[in-house]
């Protein structure tokens, strides 16, 4: 392999670095939700409605591969917490709009909650895990890491 088959990402200096298998994971585990959503609104008669979620897929799994692809001129904390700052606005309103504008045969489908809890959670999980991942990258008992390197 050469020089130019590999590309350097940015060291953080803590805890959080660019890792293939994580960063990927973190993206389509936290759009994979939508495809479903967005396939039963869809067969369900309310194509409109199924492009928000569907949309919203596609424009989050791009922002994760155009923010994997500036791993080397971007540092893998600030680029998690855009990532992060992103669901957090993508999620609630998913959810949200499916609640309010999916039709009663859509949300069965869907084996949608009826009680409130799940709808707190949707708008909370994304901003719990930014504050306990900038616990984790902030906090004291943090050394720096050795440099790696990350292959395309």
């Amino acid at each position: 392999m050469n020089k130019s088959d590999c590309k350097s990402a940015m060291i953080g200096p803590r805890r959080f670095q660019w890792q293939v298998s994580g960063w990927c994971g973190g993206v389509f585990g936290g759009s994979a939700w939508l495809v479903p959503i967005a396939a039963i609104l869809a067969f369900n008669g309310q194509p409109k409605l199924a492009i928000l979620p569907a949309g919203s897929c596609v424009l989050m799994n791009l922002l994760g591969a155009v923010l994997w692809y500036l791993r080397d001129r971007i540092l893998p904390f600030p680029a998690l917490m855009g990532l992060l700052a992103a669901f957090s606005v993508s999620t609630p309103l998913i959810w949200f709009a499916t609640s309010l504008y999916a039709t009663p045969e859509s949300l069965a489908s869907l084996n949608w909650p009826q009680h409130a809890m799940p709808s707190i959670l949707a708008a909370l999980i994304c901003p719990v895990i930014i504050a306990w991942f900038c616990i984790l990258e902030y906090s004291h008992a943090n050394e720096p890491v050795a440099s790696q390197r990350v292959h395309r």
